[in-house]
Formats: C-alpha cells, structure tokens, sequence
C-alpha cells in the first residue's frame, strides 16, 4: 500500500517541540498574569497612599486661603512629579477643585452613592482606561443663597494610568518570547539528540527493510546491545534466510524449465511421427479407409495437434523464464496480422456457432510480428474456449503514439476476485475437472510475457455473464536498447 507523510524523524521532533512550546507558553502566560496582578495591586496601593496623603491635607475646616493655595501648588507638583497620575480632584465646601495632565480635557464624574473610599476601573472619553481610586471628607458646612447653611461633603480623587503597568508587561512579554524561543531551540537540539539516540537505529532498520525489497544483500546495521540491536540482529537472520529461500526457489525454477524444455523436444518427436502417419491414412496411401476409421484417425491428429499445442506453449514459456527470448523487429501491419489471425479461427469459429469480427485503423508498428502474432493467437483461442454463443470481435487502433489491440467476447465472464491472477503462469480460473476448455494456463503467461517484452501493458475488463475484453498496448516506435532484449 502507498503511504505518504511525515517521517517518523519529524513526527518526534515537532512533538517534542511542540511541548516545549505549549510548556513555555504556558509558564509565560501564568508568569504574565502574576506580573500584571502585581503591578495592578501595587498601582493600587500607590493610588490609596496618596488619596490618604491629600485627604489629611484637606480635612481640616479651618485651612485659610493661603494654606489653600498652598495644597493646590502641592497637587501641581504631585502630577509633574508622578508619571502615573492622569488627575487629582478635590471637592471641599461645596467647590471642587481639578487638576488634570497636560492634554486632558474632560474627566469622567465621579458616581453618587459610592463608598466612603474604594477604587474602581474606569475609561476617560478617549476610551483609555485608568484606575479611579477615592475617599470621603468630613462633611462641612456651607452657606448657598437658595438652600441656606448646610453640611456638604468632601472626597479626594486620584485617576492613576495604566501605561507603566501596561510598558513593563510588554517588557517582560519580550523576555518571555526571547526565553521561549530559547527553549524552542533547545528543544529542537534535545530532540535531534534524542531522535539519534533513541530512534535512529529504528530508522536505520526501517531504511534496511525498504532496501532489502530491491536488493536481497541489503542489512541493517547492529549497533550496541540493547532491544533495537536485537531487533535488527532478527531481521539479518531473517533476511538470510529469505535469501536462501531465493536461491533456491531460482535453482528449482531453473531445474523445472531445464525440465520442461528437455520433455518438450523429447516428446515432439514422437507426436510428430504420430501427426504424420495419421495425415499419411488420412490421406489414402495406405488404401481406402471406413468412415469410422477415418472419424478415429482425424481424432487422432486433433489430439495430436492439440498436445503439440501445449508443449509449444511449454517450451515457448521456458525460454521466456530462462531469458532467451529475443525480440526480432520489423515493420508490421496491423490489417495484414488481424487478417491472418482471424483466418486461422474462422473455420473453427463457425464450426462453433460463433462470429469472429475484427475492426481494424491501418497502420504501421515496429514490432516482432511472431510474437505479436502469438499474442493474438492466444487471446482469440482463449476467447473461443469461453465462449458459447454470440461473437469474438477483434479491433485495432493507433492512440497516443501506440498501437492499441484489444480482444472481446461475449462468454461467460470472468468473476472479479479471479481477474488479479488470469495471467499467472499455470492458472485457470474454471480448474474443475468437469471444464470444457483444456489447457495447462501458460496462453495468458505468454501473452503478458510478449506484450511486457515490447514494453507494453495488458490487462483486462470482464463482468460474469457479459463477457470480457483483453488490451494490450505496444509502443509504436521501440527504441535501439529494445533490439537486445
């Protein structure tokens, strides 16, 4: 099965890294809040301390006009001097007193029904937000020409900013990215180490078994003492002995075409010498025969034809297995080659009940034309085997700078669990003894033999019932390397 994605290298390091980061990101994170905690509390305090301070200067009842003065110039300096207060506001006698930052024009009213003293967040017009902090004075009386004398109460108020909070928080956040970074790094180093360690003899292995596929010489390399060593030690052994299992399933293939071929020629000799004394009766040399006889003799050579056909067959796939086929190229014409194969089955075509058709575009191919031929001629007898009514249709085509051949019937199919092995070497899908069709399963052998020795593709459509359909496609042009084949 194809597999494709990431290596087994990448997947531990960007998981490894992966957890340093969310490790990081996650003490950053935690280590930002305290830090903004921290410095929210201390502005907090800061504000308290000074409301405290200004609320013990303004509340005494009796300060005269130049102390008064005095308390005003002393607010001046408290916002020239801290960088954290946006304004300062005094209400005492009924008059409230102001006392912004350069730039601040408008302050936001302090809510009624509030708490004697407490702190709250609020946002000025601008929309930035600052920290209100206040506290109550000691009531006073005050004279008003409509109310007359009343009590009237008092608050000091001190509107902090946020920017020296908000400037040391990116200031850390920078160190925190820095220091994360940092450990991304590290992280990465730590996890090419480990890989090394730990894993690396897996991928050695891993390397090794996809070598070993190609290459049976191939082993892994036994590092140490540990499990991944012992493992590796297993798969030397094992391939060892796959290797051995080679040589010896080769030995044994070569022994059986040694056998095959020396059997084929052994026995041709004789049924030759059978094919020709039946011709020779057949014929009348030896005086008249007896229609039964003759029914008996011409038996004889169909059978006798028939097992040449197999030891043909036999001998034509023990060179192809000992590699001593040769392609021998010439111009062939593909209306010419169908032409000849259907005349070869026309008669037993029809002796059959069945039509054989071809649909031929003319054309020109470089090609052995004997072994093209053979191809042909084991598709269509095939077909015949299989089918017991309708028609065999053979078409050729030129697409794509290749010649296109392709053989149907209207037999009785091929079922899909079978189509993956029609073309193994001794196979037949119907094995039964009952099979009308004889054979031993070397036609289709053959035919993806020659078709793959031109450098070509075969394979099949069929459905149960309908029948099926053999391509095979030849490259029009075959190249100088192909004539050593």
């Amino acid at each position: 099965m194809k597999r494709r994605g990431f290596s087994l290298r990448y997947k531990f390091v960007l998981t490894l890294v992966a957890f340093t980061f969310l490790l990081s990101a996650s003490f950053g994170v935690i280590s930002l809040k305290r830090l903004s905690s921290e410095l929210e509390s201390q502005l907090l305090k800061d504000g308290k301390e000074l409301v405290n301070t200004l609320a013990e200067r303004f509340a005494d009842a009796t300060i005269p006009l130049l102390a008064w003065m005095e308390n005003l110039r002393f607010l001046a300096e408290i916002l020239a001097a801290s960088g954290d207060v946006l304004f300062i506001q005094v209400r005492v006698g009924g008059e409230t007193y102001t006392a912004p930052r350069p730039g601040l024009e408008e302050i936001p009213p302090l809510e009624a029904g509030l708490a004697t003293e407490g702190a709250s967040r609020g946002k000025l017009p601008d929309g930035v937000g600052y920290l209100d902090v206040w506290k109550s004075l000691p009531s006073r009386l005050v004279m008003s020409p409509d109310e007359g004398i009343r009590p009237a109460r008092g608050y000091v108020r001190v509107g902090l900013s946020f920017a020296r909070v908000r400037s040391e928080i990116r200031q850390e956040l920078g160190i925190m990215a820095f220091i994360s970074l940092c450990y991304l790094l590290i992280g990465v180093l730590v996890a090419f180490v480990f890989y090394e360690m730990i894993l690396g003899p897996v991928e050695e292995l891993s390397a090794s078994v996809r070598q070993f596929r190609v290459d049976r010489r191939a082993r892994a390399p036994v590092k140490g003492s540990d499990e991944l060593a012992l493992l590796a030690e297993e798969f030397n052994k094992m391939a060892e002995a796959i290797a051995e299992r080679d040589e010896q399933l080769m030995e044994a293939n070569r022994v059986k075409s040694e056998f095959l071929a020396m059997m084929g020629h052994e026995l041709k000799t004789p049924l030759h010498a059978i094919r020709g004394f039946s011709q020779l009766l057949l014929e009348g040399i030896d005086g008249p025969l007896t229609p039964k006889q003759r029914e008996d003799i011409e038996a004889v050579l169909a059978s006798g034809d028939h097992l040449l056909e197999l030891i043909e067959n036999i001998l034509r796939f023990s060179k192809l297995e000992a590699g001593e086929e040769r392609l021998h190229l010439e111009e062939v014409d593909s209306a010419g080659l169908v032409a000849e194969v259907v005349q070869s089955f026309e008669r037993f075509a029809q002796e059959r009940g069945l039509r054989l058709e071809s649909r031929v575009e003319p054309f020109l191919l470089r090609a052995d034309r004997t072994k093209l031929r053979q191809v042909l001629m084991n598709l269509v007898s095939n077909a015949l085997k299989y089918t017991e009514r309708g028609e065999i249709k053979i078409e050729a085509a030129m697409a794509d700078g290749q010649a296109h051949f392709t053989v149907a019937d209207t037999g009785r199919g091929i079922p899909p669990e079978h189509q993956a092995k029609v073309f193994e070497p001794f196979t037949q899908v119907d094995s039964s003894d009952r099979r009308e069709a004889m054979g031993i399963g070397l036609g289709l052998a053959i035919v993806k033999k020659y078709v793959e020795l031109h450098g070509g593709q075969v394979w099949l459509e069929s459905e149960p019932g309908k029948g099926s359909r053999f391509h095979f496609t030849i490259p029009q042009g075959v190249g100088h390397a192909d004539l050593d084949r």
